[in-house]
């Protein structure tokens, strides 16, 4: 997987799209829905996991950097959902969820564990995963 910056943006704020990015307060249970994922087969390199501080301070840098436009959608605020929910100690996985075969096998794995926020991020919308 490419690293963060690399990742897709949309008007500067942070928008991975065909992405998924699912935060966890616990870690094991991150851990448990990435081996989860890597018996059915996703590569290593179709994931990224994040620790709190990691993600904080990717999420205060990118807030500041995104350009105005990015502010009239809903990039930041789910941006700043991340950055809170970092603060609070939450670690992140970044799954590659292209197709939805894919985003079905993530939805089926994290609805195993507890987990406090999964955002998908389509091309034009960002879709909340309960």
């Amino acid at each position: 997987m490419k690293t963060l910056d690399q990742l897709h943006k949309d008007f500067g704020a942070f928008y991975p799209t065909g992405h998924t990015v699912v935060a966890f307060q616990d870690l094991e249970d991150a851990h448990q829905v990435l081996q989860e994922l890597r018996a059915q087969g996703l590569a290593a390199s179709d994931s990224m996991e994040l620790l709190p501080q990691q993600m904080a301070e990717f999420a205060e840098r990118n807030i500041h950097e995104a350009g105005f436009l990015a502010s009239l959608g809903t990039s930041l605020s789910t941006l700043q959902a991340f950055l809170d929910a970092a603060h609070d100690g939450a670690t992140f996985l970044i799954l590659a969820t292209p197709d939805e075969a894919s985003a079905e096998r993530v939805k089926d794995a994290i609805h195993h564990v507890s987990f406090v926020l999964a955002e998908r991020y389509h091309r034009l919308a960002i879709e909340t995963l309960h």
